[in-house]
Formats: C-alpha cells, sequence, structure tokens
C-alpha cells in the first residue's frame, strides 16, 4: 500500500544513533570487559564479492523482512557490511548482529559475540545495561529461543520512538495485508482505480500527520497509523454494502460547515499550536480537497450508485472535527 511509505521515509530519515554513553552498572562492565577480546566469527563475514552486491543492502528489511521475505542469511552479511562502510541507521550493523547471535538467526547462536557486540551498542546506560544482562541470562541459562531484540529494553525516549517506528513497521505490513485482501477479487479496472485514490491518500495523510499534529515523540507514527486504519475501516464499511447515502443539502451544509472551520482557523488569532503553524494547516487543506475529490472518481467507477453529494459529504464530515481541534482544542 502506498500511503505505508512514510513509516519507511520515518525510519530512514534519522540516521544518526544516539551517542554512545558510558555504561555505569557494574555487572554490565564486567560483562563487557570479558566480553572485549571475544572474535567475531570469521567465517560470517560476507566475501569481497559478496560485500560489493551488499554496497546498499539495509540489514533491517533483510532480518525483519521489510518489502520482502526475511532473509536472516544475507541480513548477517549486509550487517556485517554496514559495520564496514560505517553505516549509522539505528537498526544496522551491530544492532543487527546482536539480534542474529542472540536469537540464531542467520548464523549458529553466540551469546558471548551477543554480548561483545550489545556492550558496542551506542545508546542509553540504561537501557544496555539491561540489554547486556538479558544476554547474560540467556547464555546461563542455556536459552534456545529467537524472540530477542534490541528494543527489549528501550526506555530511553531515544531509542523508545526508533522502537515505535519499528513495531510500527510490522504493524504496516497487517494494514497492507488487509488492503490486498479487500481488493484482490476486485476487476483491474477498480484496482486502477483505487491505486489513484491511495496515491492522492498517501499525500493527504502525510501532511496531516506531519502538519497537522504536535510533533513531540512518536505522535507522527501513530497519527499516520489511525489515519492509514481509518482508511481501511471506510473500505470494510463500503464493502459490507454500507454505503453513503447524503442528499445534496447534507453536502452543501457539511461544505459550509467545513469552510467555516478552515477560515475560523486560519484567520483566527492563534497562529502556532506547538509545531502546527496555519501554513501547514493551508498545505494540508490544498492536499485534502484533490483527496475527497479522488474519493468522488473512485466511487463513480466501483460504487457506481452512490451519488457524487454522497461521497463528497462523507468525506467533508470526517475533516470538519480535524479543523474544529484548532478552534476549539479542549473539546
Amino acid at each position: 500500500m502506498h500511503i505505508l511509505k512514510l513509516i519507511l521515509f520515518v525510519c530512514m530519515a534519522v540516521p544518526i544513533l544516539m551517542a554512545q554513553s558510558k555504561i555505569t552498572d557494574p555487572m554490565s562492565q564486567r560483562l563487557c570487559a570479558e566480553a572485549k577480546n571475544t572474535e567475531l566469527p570469521a567465517e560470517d563475514r560476507p566475501t569481497p564479492d559478496e560485500s560489493k552486491a551488499l554496497a546498499n543492502c539495509v540489514s533491517e528489511d533483510l532480518y525483519f523482512g521489510f518489502g520482502r521475505p526475511a532473509d536472516p542469511v544475507t541480513a548477517r552479511k549486509c550487517a556485517y557490511a554496514e559495520m564496514d562502510r560505517g553505516e549509522t541507521r539505528t537498526f544496522s550493523g551491530k544492532a543487527i548482529l546482536t539480534m542474529v547471535y542472540a536469537n540464531g538467526k542467520g548464523a549458529n547462536r553466540n551469546l558471548d559475540v551477543a554480548i561483545k557486540l550489545a556492550c558496542e551498542l551506542n545508546g542509553a546506560p540504561d537501557d544496555l545495561a539491561g540489554t547486556i544482562r538479558q544476554l547474560a541470562r540467556y547464555k546461563q541459562a542455556h536459552w534456545t529461543g529467537n524472540s530477542f531484540t534490541v528494543c527489549d529494553h528501550s526506555a530511553a525516549r531515544f531509542m523508545y520512538e526508533q522502537c515505535a517506528i519499528l513495531d510500527d513497521r510490522f504493524d504496516s505490513l497487517a494494514r497492507r495485508k488487509k488492503i490486498e485482501a479487500i481488493t484482490s477479487k476486485w476487476s483491474a479496472a477498480d484496482q486502477k482505480a483505487f491505486q489513484s485514490l491511495q496515491q492522492v491518500a498517501e499525500k493527504f495523510f502525510q501532511l496531516h500527520a506531519g502538519k497537522e499534529r504536535d510533533l513531540n515523540g512518536t505522535v507522527l507514527v501513530h497519527e499516520q497509523a489511525f489515519m492509514e486504519r481509518q482508511f481501511i475501516e471506510m473500505l470494510e464499511t463500503l464493502e459490507r454494502g454500507e454505503l453513503p447515502d447524503f442528499s445534496p443539502e447534507a453536502a452543501r451544509k457539511a461544505d459550509a460547515d467545513m469552510n467555516a472551520a478552515y477560515s475560523a482557523v486560519v484567520n483566527g488569532s492563534t497562529k502556532e499550536w506547538g509545531t502546527v503553524t496555519v501554513e501547514g494547516i493551508r498545505q494540508t487543506q490544498q492536499a485534502w480537497l484533490p483527496y475527497r475529490d479522488a474519493w468522488v472518481q473512485f466511487g463513480k467507477k466501483k460504487y457506481p450508485k452512490v451519488t457524487p453529494e454522497s461521497w463528497k459529504a462523507w468525506i467533508t464530515q470526517q475533516r470538519i472535527p480535524m479543523l474544529e481541534w484548532f478552534v476549539k482544542p479542549s473539546s
């Protein structure tokens, strides 16, 4: 689903890791000292030819299976290549290799190597200590699971946000599958019409999440996900035969109410709401108008019994509270 690209963009748009902090936990310090001289398995590294082929690889996608089936072996080789080229994305290089060796996915399980790598990760001291202690417990218990992630102890804000983005990438796969399940039985013409709607929806959802929500913490990710889920729920409603049915008068009233709310926002005394600005709302509104029109065009093809006025009223009624929030933020 095209509108899921924002999650990938956000994940890739924060390439710099949190600066490495000195681990202060005595037990973790001891574990790191013991693991310091552990050698990485030379046989697990990619060959020179493989490294060349992996020049633009993304181990995160390969390990977790984003955009393609998971391939832990190639993910492991890619992670080594990322280390060699100094890749600094949060889930790359040493972070991926820590999971590879802890879980025994893509290489033989080696918790000594996993601990060594965890000790070299960037992050908050408490987060790192939690990860290192966890791996030490796994080693002592001869753990045979494969569910460990470097997000298991992500309490610090930066890592918490990065892990929330990663979690949503998993959720986005489920949302995409829902879309595919809905549209798979449609005709080629209907699917083509839907793709046009998706493209316009993507732009509106991105702008709404990025320009009409105060961008603190993981708000952008959660808002984008909410819009996508709502979009799917709309499709499910339509496929159940619950089609919008509004009179021309209802459509005119919705449009008037929406215009009144928009005018109150752009002409009001308040010009900023945290990171949200009037200009950002204007940009989002300009993306919303073709979004509404795209629903009309899609509906004309897929649900021809529904009038254009009904589509306009239905979509406009959803826009009104988004704008009214800025006029009555406490409601």
